[in-house]
């Protein structure tokens, strides 16, 4: 029986990975990209329940303000 489960984890893992690369992906991508967001959202409506997770490291990231540029955005002085 231990081999059993070793086989279907053999499976899973690269399964898992590719699973985890791009549901990351797609987080960054629409945090990066208020369209792709959307994109998303019309796609999967479940994603809109990342919302406080994406403003939060847009406000960390600066994307939020237009009055100034973002701190890692040093050369638009």
């Amino acid at each position: 029986m231990g081999g059993l489960f070793k086989f279907f984890g053999d499976i899973l893992k690269p399964l898992l990975t590719l699973l985890v690369t791009v549901v990351g992906a797609a987080f960054v991508v629409s945090v990066l990209s208020i369209r792709a967001d959307a994109a998303i959202e019309d796609r999967l409506p479940a994603w809109q329940r990342l919302d406080p997770a994406k403003n939060s490291v847009r406000e960390w990231l600066g994307l939020e303000e237009e009055d100034e540029p973002a701190w890692w955005q040093f050369w638009r002085d």
